[in-house]
C-alpha cells in the first residue's frame, strides 16, 4: 500500500469501516482482541496492526489506513502516550477528522478522560518521558504542545469507559 495524500472523497474509496488505535502492551490481549472479534463478527471491516501490517512496513502505511477509514476508535490507556507511534497515528486521526469527516470514538480504558485531557498522572507522565525520550529543545516544546492539544481534543469528545460497561 503506497504513501498518498489524498483523502476519500466517496463511500466508495473506503477500505476500512473501523481504524482502531491502541497501545498494544496495556490492551491488545485484555480489550482490543475482544473488540475486533466482536467488530469482525458483526460484518465490520476493521483494520488492526497486527492483521493487517506486515513486518518492516512503516509508519506511514498506518497513516495511510487511517486515511481509508470511516470511524477510528482510540483506546486510550495508562501507558498509551508511552508511544510515539500512537500520538502519531491520533494526530493524523484528528487531521482525517477535519479534512475528510472521520469519525472519532474515544474509550477510556482505566484511566479517566482528565487524565488525557490534562497529561496528568501515569498517563502524563507516560506523555512527558515519550516526548523526552524523542526530543529536546524547542522540539520536545513543539511536541509536547501539538501532541497536547491533540489528546486534549480527543479526551473532549464524548467517548466510552469500559469499567462501567461490558
Amino acid at each position: 500500500m503506497a504513501f498518498e495524500s489524498s483523502s476519500p472523497t466517496s463511500k466508495s474509496d473506503w477500505i476500512y469501516d473501523v481504524f482502531i488505535n491502541f497501545r498494544g502492551v496495556d490492551t491488545r490481549k485484555k480489550f482490543v482482541s475482544h473488540l475486533h472479534s466482536s467488530l469482525s463478527k458483526a460484518g465490520v471491516k476493521t483494520f488492526l496492526d497486527e492483521e493487517n501490517l506486515l513486518k518492516g512496513m512503516e509508519l506511514k502505511e498506518l497513516l495511510r489506513a487511517i486515511q481509508v477509514s470511516q470511524i477510528a476508535i482510540v483506546v486510550f490507556s495508562k501507558r498509551y502516550a508511552d508511544s510515539n507511534w500512537c500520538l502519531e497515528e491520533l494526530q493524523k486521526i484528528f487531521q482525517c477528522r477535519q479534512t475528510c469527516g472521520l469519525r472519532v470514538v474515544p474509550v477510556f480504558y482505566y484511566v479517566e478522560p482528565s487524565e488525557v485531557r490534562h497529561q496528568t498522572g501515569d498517563f502524563g507522565d507516560a506523555f512527558r518521558a515519550a516526548a523526552e525520550s524523542s526530543y529536546a529543545g524547542e522540539h520536545l516544546e513543539f511536541a509536547l504542545s501539538s501532541w497536547g492539544r491533540t489528546l486534549t481534543d480527543a479526551a473532549d469528545l464524548s467517548g466510552w469507559n469500559p469499567k462501567d460497561w461490558r
